[in-house]
C-alpha cells in the first residue's frame, strides 16, 4: 500500500491531462489561421510593390487577412493597409473606419498607434463628411494639378463654399502658395492669405506663416508702408526679427528717396551753375580745372572700386559689385563737383555748401546701388 499512489497526486494528474489536451488542439486550430494571415498579408504587401501596384488583389488579400482568426497583429495591420488604400482613393470616411477596427483589433500594436494618429488627422478634417477634403487632396497630391492654373482656380472658387473648419484653411493655403509662386498672381495670393490669416479656424503657425507671406507679397509688389502696418497690427503671430526686418524696409524706402532727392538737388545745382557759366562764356576755366584733375580722379574712382572689390569678395558672402560700381559712380561726381566749383560762387559759405552737397551725394549714391545691388549690406547700418 505504501507504493500505491497518494490520492492527491492522482487527481492532479487526472485533471492535467484533458486541460494539456484542450491546449495543444486549440494551437493545432488556431496555427494554420495564423499561416493563412500572414500569407494573405505576404501577398498583398508584393501586390502593393509592383509597377505598376495591383491594388485590387491587394485589397482582396487584405480583406482576407483583416477577416481571418489567429493572429490579432497581422490582422491590425491588414486593417491599417486598408485605411492606406482607401486614403490614396480618396475613401477617407472608409479610411476612418478600417482605422477605428485596427484599433479595436489590436490596441497595443504600433499599427494601431498609426490608425489612432491617422484618425485623428482624419476627425479634424471631417467636416462636410469628407468631401472637401477629397478635392482638397486631389490636387494637393498631384504635382501636375498643383501646377494647374485652371485647377487652382476651381480649387479657389471650391474653397469659398467649404464649411468653416481646417480643410477649408489648407486649401486656401495651397491655392496662395501656388499662385505665389509657380503661376505668379501675388496679388490675387494677397486676398487668400488675408483669409487665411483671418480665419479663427486656423491654428497660430498657420495664420503666422500666412502673415510672413501676405507681408511679404505686399512689400514685393512695392507696398512696403501697408506691409508695415499689417506686420504691427499682427506682430503677436509675427517673430520680433521678422517685424524689425519689415520696419527696416520702410525706413529704407525713406532713406532711399531722401537719396535720390539728394542727388536730384546736386545734378540740379550744378547744371544751373554752369548754365550760367556757359552764359558768361566762362566754360573754358571748367575745362581747364577738369584736365587737372582727371589724371587723380581716374585713379582714385578706380582705386576706390578695385581695393573694395578686393576686400568684398575675401569674404565668403561677398559681392564685389556694388564697390566696382560705387567707383565708376564716383568718378562722375567728382569730376562734375570740380566743374561747378571752378565757375561757383567763391564765397566761403558757399564752397562749404558745394563741399557738404558733393560729400552727401557720394553717400547717397553709395546706398542707392547698395540697395539695388546688395541691400544685405545695410542690414549692418541698421537699414
Amino acid at each position: 500500500m505504501d507504493n500505491a499512489p497518494h490520492a492527491w497526486k492522482l487527481s492532479a494528474v487526472t485533471m492535467r491531462t484533458p486541460t494539456l489536451a484542450l491546449l495543444v488542439s486549440s494551437l493545432g486550430l488556431f496555427a494554420p489561421a495564423a499561416v493563412e494571415t500572414r500569407a494573405a498579408l505576404d501577398h498583398a504587401k508584393e501586390a502593393l510593390s509592383a509597377l505598376p501596384p495591383e491594388r485590387d488583389i491587394a485589397r482582396a488579400m487584405l480583406d482576407r487577412a483583416a477577416s481571418a482568426e489567429g493572429d490579432g497583429e497581422a490582422a491590425a495591420e491588414a486593417l491599417y493597409r486598408l485605411g492606406e488604400l482607401d486614403e490614396d482613393e480618396g475613401d477617407f470616411e472608409r479610411a476612418a473606419a478600417h482605422d477605428r477596427a485596427c484599433a479595436a483589433a489590436a490596441p497595443e500594436t504600433r499599427w494601431a498607434v498609426r490608425a489612432t494618429e491617422r484618425l485623428d488627422w482624419l476627425r479634424a478634417r471631417s467636416e462636410g463628411g469628407y468631401v472637401p477634403l477629397a478635392h482638397l487632396e486631389r490636387v494637393r497630391r498631384s504635382p501636375a494639378l498643383a501646377s494647374d492654373p485652371v485647377a487652382i482656380d476651381a480649387l479657389a472658387r471650391e474653397a469659398q463654399g467649404f464649411p468653416p473648419g481646417i480643410v477649408r484653411v489648407e486649401a486656401r493655403m495651397l491655392v496662395a502658395e501656388a499662385w505665389l509662386g509657380r503661376l505668379g498672381r501675388p496679388r490675387d495670393a494677397i486676398v487668400v492669405l488675408r483669409d487665411v490669416a483671418g480665419d479663427p479656424r486656423a491654428d497660430p503657425l498657420t495664420a503666422g506663416l500666412a502673415e510672413r507671406e501676405l507681408i511679404g507679397a505686399l512689400a514685393s509688389d512695392g507696398a512696403v508702408e501697408e506691409a508695415a502696418a499689417e506686420a504691427r497690427s499682427h506682430a503677436s503671430l509675427l517673430d520680433t526679427r521678422f517685424v524689425r526686418g519689415v520696419e527696416r524696409l520702410l525706413l529704407r524706402r525713406w532713406v532711399r528717396r531722401a537719396a535720390i532727392g539728394v542727388m536730384a538737388t546736386y545734378a540740379g545745382l550744378a547744371a544751373i551753375a554752369l548754365q550760367r557759366a556757359r552764359r558768361r562764356h566762362a566754360l573754358g576755366e571748367t575745362a581747364r580745372a577738369l584736365r587737372g584733375l582727371a589724371p587723380l580722379a581716374v585713379p582714385f574712382a578706380a582705386f576706390l572700386g578695385i581695393a573694395g572689390g578686393v576686400l568684398a569678395s575675401r569674404y565668403e558672402s561677398g559681392n564685389a559689385k556694388p564697390f566696382l560700381l560705387l567707383g565708376a559712380a564716383t568718378l562722375p561726381l567728382v569730376l562734375v563737383a570740380r566743374a561747378w566749383s571752378a565757375v561757383g560762387s567763391p564765397w566761403p559759405a558757399a564752397r562749404v555748401g558745394r563741399a557738404l552737397l558733393c560729400s552727401a551725394t557720394v553717400f547717397a549714391a553709395a546706398f542707392v546701388l547698395l540697395d539695388a545691388v546688395s541691400p544685405e549690406y545695410l542690414e549692418g547700418f541698421g537699414l
